[in-house]
């Protein structure tokens, strides 16, 4: 990933540390970041703003984040799946989507984003 390169990314992660952490990373390194936590608010975000690329954890507080990652697709924006235990829960709509297993590392989310940006 380029420093500095600016690209808008959503997080939609209901694990606190997770969410800081990755805001964290990708701000460090000139993105713009944006966090939801609950489907609402992703939502809210999706149809607000422009993102680049986009991290969404599977389950987001007990209900599966689908409708964001829909709209998203519907938009052309790129994204990952995340997830300790729920890739049993990809409906084949998405199963052929990149899925990132908790605990992940920086550079799979590096790897993630990079691919995403060149599309």
């Amino acid at each position: 990933m380029v420093a500095g390169s600016g690209h808008s990314v959503l997080i939609v992660e209901d694990e606190a540390l997770l969410a800081l952490m990755l805001e964290d990373l990708l701000s460090d390194i000139g993105h713009h970041v944006m966090h939801a936590d609950t489907l609402p608010d992703a939502l809210e975000l999706v149809e607000r703003e422009h993102f680049d690329a986009a991290i969404l954890d599977i389950d987001i507080r007990g209900r599966d984040v689908f409708p964001v990652a829909t709209r998203l697709r519907e938009l052309h924006t790129p994204f990952v799946f995340v997830s300790a235990r729920h890739a049993d829960r990809l409906t084949p709509e998405f199963s052929q989507e990149e899925l990132l297993a908790k605990p992940y590392t920086v550079a799979q989310v590096q790897q993630s984003l990079d691919r995403m940006f060149a599309s």
